[in-house]
């Protein structure tokens, strides 16, 4: 009779021991990541879904992918915008996420690294002076500002919302910017660049205020433009 209660005891004990245990396990959760797949020199916005995402969150994709900006847009949602190395590897990748209290969600295979198959060459960062190639005056000006090794993220550049353009993307599709190439709509914006070594100050004179009126003052294409 002992060792029958002693039974129904620790049946009662195992019953009520498994719904406790799944809410102690509750917590932060990864159900799915959107796109599944990446490519090497990708520039992309990446959403996580799930559960348990809190403000400050931090997250993981794997050597190799960068994520530039995090938005946590709900505690089942975070929007990413990622760009991913030429050289990594190709392959299933875990995502981690981790509150800022340590508690983390993994979810192994949750994203794919695939081969490049657009701009896949290697190229060096550029490591010279930044002033003289800027400089009209200079006999090392130049005006490839979207070569590979300086500008070409311009090209890339995406929002979190991927429904909006950011302001490069934007302007470069506008035909209102004169120049056939993307180059040449560069420098009609920004045809004096002032850089001065060790200094940002001069940074939002890189484009002459007069550019903008043809666009922005009343009864141009835009909106009234905004004067300081």
């Amino acid at each position: 009779m002992k060792k029958f209660c002693f039974v129904i005891v620790w049946l009662v004990i195992g019953l009520l021991a498994i719904p406790l245990s799944s809410f102690a396990t509750t917590g932060v959760k990864i159900t799915g990541v959107v796109p599944g797949s990446l490519r090497q020199n990708d520039a992309k916005i990446v959403t996580i879904k799930g559960k348990g995402f809190l403000a400050g969150a931090q997250v993981d994709l794997g050597e190799g992918i960068t994520v530039n900006t995090t938005e946590i847009i709900s505690s089942k949602q975070i929007k990413l915008q990622v760009t991913v190395d030429l050289t990594t590897k190709t392959g299933k990748r875990t995502v981690t996420v981790t509150n800022p209290d340590g508690k983390k969600g993994v979810k192994k295979n949750a994203i794919r690294v695939k081969k490049c198959i657009k701009d896949c060459e290697v190229v060096e960062p550029f490591s010279g002076n930044p002033i003289p190639i800027h400089d009209k005056n200079s006999s090392s000006y130049r005006t490839d500002c979207t070569n590979a090794s300086c500008h070409r993220g311009i090209l890339k550049e995406t929002s979190l919302d991927s429904s909006i353009n950011t302001f490069h993307v934007l302007k470069m599709k506008l035909s209102v910017i004169s120049g056939k190439t993307n180059d040449a709509k560069c420098l009609y914006c920004h045809k004096n660049t002032d850089m001065v070594e060790h200094s940002a100050g001069s940074l939002r004179k890189n484009v002459d205020v007069a550019i903008c009126y043809s666009c922005h003052l009343p009864g141009g294409i835009g909106k009234e433009f905004y004067k300081e």
